[in-house]
């Protein structure tokens, strides 16, 4: 399954600047995490739990209204095996993951997207939607989630368009901040 995930994002991560960066929709393109902030009811500032504090990915959408959004915790420990982890480190490295693919749909007008999950890290998931309000400002795209969880009052997940002409080379040397 995680192999499908990957597979999954790769594709519509190299296939991205192909399908229609040039979109009326704003949506459209490849977007890099910046960082994730939610601000609790107590007015405390911290970063997603299971991302940390340097938390990296992607969110992709394409003109075809297909998206995928692929997102970790890059301090997540190693396995010692490579092929063969243990099942404390399954559990950290299925704890720093946020991976979910399926259709969205804009309210351009309204300044929304629906995210209609189709595959998610966590199956039971799959099959439900993800509403999040949205934000363009130059080359960045704020969205946040319309449900809040208890305890969180404002949680904003800010993004860096990727731009279209990021050679390959450029790619592979990109690192996550």
């Amino acid at each position: 399954m995680k192999s499908l995930y990957l597979t999954i994002a790769f594709w519509l991560i190299c296939c991205s600047t192909i399908l229609g960066q040039n979109s009326s929709n704003p949506l459209v393109g490849t977007w890099r995490l910046v960082e994730t902030r939610q601000r609790l009811d107590d007015g405390t500032l911290r970063s997603e739990v299971g991302l940390g504090p340097h938390g990296a990915g992607y969110i992709i959408y394409t003109d075809t209204g297909v998206m995928c959004a692929f997102l970790s915790n890059p301090d997540r420990p190693k396995w010692k095996v490579r092929t063969w982890p243990t099942e404390s480190e399954l559990r950290s490295a299925f704890d720093g993951l946020v991976s979910y693919c399926g259709i969205y749909e804009l309210n351009e007008k309204e300044g929304y997207v629906i995210h209609h999950v189709q595959m998610d890290r966590v199956p039971n998931v799959a099959g439900t939607e993800r509403k999040r309000f949205f934000e363009i400002s130059r080359n960045r795209l704020v969205l946040s989630p319309a449900t809040l969880p208890d305890g969180i009052k404002e949680w904003k997940i800010v993004w860096e368009r990727v731009p279209k002409t990021m050679t390959l080379r450029r790619r592979r040397k990109a690192r996550f901040t």
